[in-house]
């Protein structure tokens, strides 16, 4: 008899938990989004806005806040949220307070391209991205306005300047005419000449070797054009 007493006690209790779990679940999903948390991962100048992203979390066609949180669909909104041009990545969900939370990453431009018809960023995978009203990035200028550049071409150039701090402050422009790739310095408006965009690399190396040793000679500044398109050679002409 005490065998049976245990199973209906363990099952008087599962039952209890189970209609406890349902009861939760069903009030839970009843509740209203109180607010919306937009955080921007590792950014400090935003070419979003909050208000910006807070103006895409709307469904049923109405803003997120006061719905029933049964009636949102997080992966709806984060898709909404993803299709915008200046975001990378983005991570959409309520927590345990009926808010909910959007956590975003920008796209990072490493270049300004000018072309014939308009101007456009790229971003750190090569691919064009739109100028943002709300903040304008200090990247280096790309002159296509006459189409000489391919753009494909041109990305590996842009990756090498962007991920070294050096070549960042120095080069303001990159152009190209009938002798090759130029680059233009900040540093006493030089002008220096890759030729071809074949081992980039190794010059962009000498350029900053040089640039270190002549830093304390006066007369490195009266060069205008820097040559680099001979095999670890720096040519300078005034």
């Amino acid at each position: 008899m005490k065998k049976y007493f245990v199973y209906i006690k363990t099952g008087l209790f599962l039952l209890f938990v189970l209609t406890m779990v349902s009861f939760t679940s069903r009030r839970n999903s009843a509740r209203k989004i109180k607010d919306v948390k937009i955080t921007f991962s590792n950014e400090d100048n935003l070419f979003l806005t909050h208000k910006m992203v807070d103006n895409l979390l709307i469904q049923n066609g109405k803003h997120v806040v006061n719905q029933s949180k049964s009636l949102i669909h997080l992966l709806e909104l984060e898709k909404k949220v993803q299709q915008h041009p200046m975001v990378s990545s983005s991570e959409v969900s309520v927590d345990v307070l009926g808010n909910v939370e959007v956590n975003i990453q920008q796209r990072k431009p490493i270049a300004r391209m000018f072309n014939a018809k308009n101007v456009v960023y790229l971003d750190k995978q090569g691919q064009e991205m739109p100028l943002s009203t709300n903040y304008s990035a200090r990247v280096p200028v790309i002159d296509n306005t006459k189409g000489q550049i391919e753009v494909e071409k041109v990305v590996p150039l842009m990756q090498q300047i962007y991920k070294d701090d050096f070549f960042r402050k120095l080069i303001v422009l990159v152009k190209k005419d009938k002798e090759g790739y130029w680059l233009t310095t900040r540093v006493n408006q030089q002008n220096v000449l890759l030729g071809n965009l074949e081992d980039t690399q190794e010059k962009l190396k000498n350029l900053k070797v040089f640039y270190k040793y002549m830093q304390n000679d006066s007369i490195s500044s009266t060069f205008k054009k820097i040559d680099l398109q001979y095999n670890n050679q720096v040519v300078c002409s005034k």
